[in-house]
């Protein structure tokens, strides 16, 4: 059976794991590109005008995975490597201070493919480095969730991280198994919600809810 794969990582947005990647400069849109952007913009539109407030808390949205969608939580020992690479990331965008010599990155000298070689390893070096602060200065709240399938390799599951609230979630699988994910994310985003304040003060939980809610899967 072929095999798909899906990672999102939505609420949050910049508090959330980091890439390093590189977008051309002024980029042309394609026609397909433009009517995608046009349905994206019309589906937000409608997801602004229909949110009501009625927001719940992140506990509230863990015992709804549990409770509503059969998730399980995993031991702390058994996403221990993620937890270290979340913290890692979630240190360099809150307390990069703590990095010394690491605390920012020199700028991508050019586009070339030595200069981007080069770039992303000092971009590992200093996720090395922030490894490598003990907990007792940094920590995190981490919880995965997750639901498994007859295959070992299959599975949908929902990242969880509450000092910095954020959300994420992946799936790895078939189409049936990639649908179910996407069905289930935006769910526990309309749970999640937004409260009377976040809609009034256009917050940052206020865009990644209506920016998922908009998205077409």
């Amino acid at each position: 059976m072929e095999k798909n794969a899906s990672a999102v990582s939505v609420i949050g947005g910049a508090d959330g794991p980091t890439s390093v990647f590189l977008l051309k400069r002024n980029p042309k849109l394609s026609l397909r590109q433009k009517l995608q952007r046009f349905k994206y913009n019309i589906k937000r539109a409608y997801v602004e005008k229909t949110l009501k407030a009625g927001g719940h808390t992140l506990d509230e949205v863990m015992a709804y995975i549990v409770n509503v969608h059969g998730f399980e939580e995993l031991d702390k020992e058994e996403i221990k490597e993620e937890y270290n690479e979340m913290r890692a990331s979630f240190l360099i965008q809150h307390a990069p201070e703590l990095l010394g010599e690491y605390v920012t990155l020199p700028k991508l000298k050019s586009e070339s493919r030595e200069d981007l070689l080069e770039y992303m390893r000092q971009a590992q070096e200093r996720t090395e480095k922030a490894k490598e602060i003990p907990s007792t200065e940094f920590d995190i709240d981490f919880h995965k969730f997750q639901i498994s399938f007859e295959d070992i390799n299959d599975n949908i599951h929902i990242l969880i991280e509450k000092r910095f609230n954020y959300i994420g979630g992946g799936a790895s699988g078939n189409k049936k198994i990639l649908k179910r994910f996407h069905r289930i994310y935006k769910d526990i985003y309309r749970y999640y919600g937004v409260t009377e304040d976040d809609m009034k003060n256009k917050t940052k939980r206020y865009e990644e809810v209506v920016r998922t809610l908009s998205r077409k899967r």
